[in-house]
């Protein structure tokens, strides 16, 4: 039976952290933060306490020095408070500036910095927990990542383009990888329409100020950003089956042109577009944007195995999942991008299909560029499969092993 049915994680930050070829290299990690994104705090003068007030006083051993006045020509002494006088001079204190973010570890260095593929995860924390989440896992895959990848929502809290996390990301050596979905979280209905975000809204123009606004933040960073614009929309066309932009070719096609369009109207040229479907060998050619709007192409690659109560539960290899979708691929003839990689472990070895993944990658799909992890540890749908490499120590061992070759960076 069809996957269809299969509905999507939860891609909100957990409520304890709450509060995107075309890139050909990768930025390095530890640069300096950009001026106005992390203020140097400089201490000011009335900060500066001094040995001498402004009013003549004669010392008196309290611990309130008390003013005496002192006869002179004003006809009424007044009395004029020094800002710090204390009974015993002190040195001139420094301020020391505080920095606006927590500083980051160093990071972990590129194994490869010349490799094919380049490496990248998502998980539940990201970007909010500064991507510690990030660094914890690459110290324990002992492997630099180059993408990280986050989702923000149109109608939600998160809608502002997020310029901090983007450089912090920046400052840790990664990519983003945004998933910029056009509509108000809502999985009690995630297939209900909901008019302020349409496709056809977008492409008329209706959501431009927001769209622009993005747009226009972006061009003044200068830093490499992809764009997952409305990821999983290619349904059988007329069927909705976990997103409310799904099913609708045309309407999307028209939208995904429409916000390149201002994009480039803004100069952000910094921007690529990852066009990211479902089953790209079946109804996907129908909604593919474009090869003038679309730098990079892919689909989400995940194995949910046989523990889950769904009749089309069954254990599925990387390659039975995959290939079919490269070969379809191939004619759009743009670096694929493979998001959201993982697998359960119920039903078959996780460890090798990990590691047939990885030694697939180089041998007979040499057209992936980019393969993003799903480190989640509890699936929001189905909570008992456990995404992530690192489930077990052979799953873990499998990966290191797998991606400690020169292909991937």
């Amino acid at each position: 039976m069809s996957l269809s049915k299969r509905r999507r994680l939860l891609h909100l930050p957990s409520v304890a952290a709450f509060v995107q070829i075309g890139l050909t290299s990768l930025l390095v990690a530890g640069c300096g933060p950009v001026a106005g994104e992390y203020p140097t705090v400089t201490p000011s003068a009335t900060h500066t306490s001094t040995a001498t007030a402004t009013v003549t006083t004669t010392p008196t051993p309290t611990a309130t020095p008390t003013v005496t006045a002192t006869p002179t020509a004003t006809p009424t002494p007044t009395h004029t408070a020094s800002p710090t006088l204390t009974p015993t001079p002190t040195s001139t204190p420094t301020i020391t500036p505080t920095p606006s973010r927590t500083p980051l570890p160093p990071p972990v260095a590129t194994l490869n910095p010349q490799g094919t593929v380049g490496l990248g995860i998502y998980t539940v924390d990201v970007p909010y927990d500064n991507f510690d989440s990030v660094y914890r896992f690459e110290s324990q895959v002992r492997h630099k990542m180059s993408y990280v990848l986050w989702f923000q929502a149109w109608g939600d809290g998160d809608s502002a383009f997020a310029r901090g996390r983007i450089w912090d990301a920046h400052r840790r050596g990664l990519i983003p990888v945004i998933t910029w979905e056009p509509w108000r979280r809502d999985f009690t209905n995630t297939v209900a329409t909901q008019p302020d975000f349409t496709l056809q809204a977008i492409a008329a123009g209706l959501q431009d100020e927001y769209i622009r606004s993005w747009a226009r933040s972006a061009a003044t960073m200068n830093v490499p950003i992809v764009i997952r614009f409305a990821h999983e929309q290619s349904t059988e066309p007329g069927v909705r089956s976990w997103y409310p932009w799904q099913g609708d070719p045309v309407g999307y096609r028209e939208a995904f042109r429409h916000i390149v369009e201002v994009f480039r109207e803004e100069g952000a040229d910094n921007v690529e577009f990852f066009w990211s479907a479902m089953w790209l060998h079946q109804w996907a050619d129908e909604y593919y944007p474009g090869a003038d709007v679309v730098h990079w192409v892919g689909t989400t690659i995940l194995n949910h195995g046989t523990e889950i109560p769904e009749d089309w539960a069954e254990w599925r290899t990387f390659s039975r999942l995959f290939d079919v979708q490269y070969q379809a691929a191939l004619q759009w003839n743009k670096p694929i991008m493979i998001v959201e990689l993982g697998t359960a472990s119920a039903g078959g070895d996780k460890a090798q299909w990990l590691r047939d993944a990885f030694t697939a990658l180089p041998a007979s799909y040499p057209q992936v560029r980019a393969v993003l992890l799903f480190e989640v540890r509890s699936d929001r749908e189905y909570p008992s499969i456990n995404w992530s490499i690192a489930e077990t120590p052979a799953s873990l061992a499998a990966f290191r092993e797998s991606v400690n070759t020169p292909y991937y960076r």
